[in-house]
């Protein structure tokens, strides 16, 4: 494989910017795997699949969606502009049957052709009841999957209101039907509602973050397909920097190897890997920049708000990610090396979760017991590789 192949199939192996779509390609996951799987099997079962954003939510939804043979499957990807009946036409439009007619007569004439099931929805409505997706529903003998990605820009309660009936309904009416619910929510009560009557026919899944083992078979997957290899040391940096998120394991990874392509090298050491880093801080999604300066930014002189964002980000946290005020002496004093007092920090941590700081931070926890994390976990990110370039840090 020369220069130019692997470079081609660079983008293929690596993708940071959008979630996997090849079983060859997806990597870990395999509790998850196995939990959707179970619950698609077991009739009137339904899922939902819901974390943080960026722990690879819809890559597994997209191998849900092409893995089961018997199967007919319809993935969707919501919308905050759309009602129940929006959704559920755009889902019944995918399951298609084809079928054959025959004329009557001596020289009959037999017809095919192809229909979609959201042909037998009411069109002359403008909305629709979980009632009538059930008609629909119930007569089909098939397997069915239906998955609905996105489902956290749904805002409209009539329509999460509305899902939670059609759950029930098709739980006790159509048992080959699934219903699998993907969204960012720290739980399922903050995706669909508080509903205690689905509680018998709901699976709940959390996608946590990846582990090191999962972020590592995704550097050795992609560079077994480029016939590449890489030092043990660049490997641990690549999964340290991921914080449990693969899209940066995706990023820094590509980043590394294409430096190494193009210095026609098969094997990655830790000058690419430098590379990478200022590369990743280039392409960096723009969203995070603006909320970087948004937060950061001061009219009145020197500000302590940089260095306490970079305490932040090297901050000892819990399993949520979360950390105190008091987390942050330590860290603050690595990058400053001055004390702070804990006072100071709450003020600092305080207006970075302000729409003024663009809700950079937000509280988690009690008056009592207030913990903080990033609203964007890019942040972290961006700002770690900051503290590497621009710091120093090794």
């Amino acid at each position: 494989m020369d220069k130019q192949e692997k470079l081609a199939l660079l983008n293929k192996v690596f993708s940071p910017s959008a979630p996997i779509k090849s079983k060859d390609l997806f990597q870990g996951r395999i509790q998850q795997l196995g939990d959707v799987t179970d619950a698609i099997s077991e009739p009137g079962q339904h899922v939902v699949l819901y974390g943080e954003r960026g722990v690879g939510k819809t890559s597994l939804a997209n191998i849900m969606d092409i893995s089961f043979q018997n199967v007919l499957s319809s993935k969707v990807t919501c919308n905050r502009r759309q009602n129940f009946k929006d959704v559920w036409e755009a889902a019944l439009s995918k399951i298609r049957f084809e079928y054959s007619q025959s004329s009557i007569g001596f020289q009959a004439i037999e017809k095919k052709g192809i229909v979609q099931l959201n042909l037998f929805l009411p069109n002359n409505l403008q909305e629709i009841s979980s009632q009538d997706v059930q008609n629909v529903l119930e007569k089909v003998n098939n397997y069915l999957l239906f998955i609905f990605d996105e489902f956290y820009s749904i805002t409209d309660n009539e329509t999460k209101v509305r899902f939670a009936d059609t759950i029930k309904s098709l739980s006790d009416n159509a048992a080959n039907v699934t219903i699998l619910i993907v969204g960012i929510a720290d739980s399922v009560n903050n995706l669909i509602g508080e509903h205690q009557s689905l509680e018998r026919c709901i699976k709940q899944i959390r996608m946590p973050r990846m582990s090191d083992e999962e972020l590592e078979s995704i550097i050795a997957k992609g560079l077994e397909i480029l016939d590449m290899k890489i030092d043990s040391n660049v490997t641990y940096k690549i999964v340290k920097l991921s914080l449990g998120f693969p899209h940066f394991t995706h990023l820094l990874a590509k980043y590394s190897a294409k430096t190494a392509i193009e210095e026609g090298k098969s094997q990655i050491v830790h000058e690419h890997f430098v590379k990478a880093i200022n590369d990743c801080i280039m392409n960096v999604n723009q969203t995070v920049r603006d909320a970087y300066q948004k937060a950061t930014i001061t009219s009145k002189g020197e500000s302590k708000f940089e260095d306490v964002i970079g305490s932040c980000s090297l901050a000892k946290t819990d399993e949520y990610e979360t950390f105190t005020a008091n987390d942050l002496i330590e860290p603050f004093f690595q990058i400053k090396g001055e004390k702070v007092k804990r006072e100071s920090l709450t003020y600092y941590l305080s207006r970075l979760c302000s729409e003024e700081r663009d809700n950079l931070l937000e509280k988690v926890g009690t008056s009592k017991n207030i913990r903080y994390r990033f609203k964007y976990p890019l942040i972290k990110y961006y700002d770690k590789t900051k503290v590497i370039t621009e710091r120093k840090t090794k």
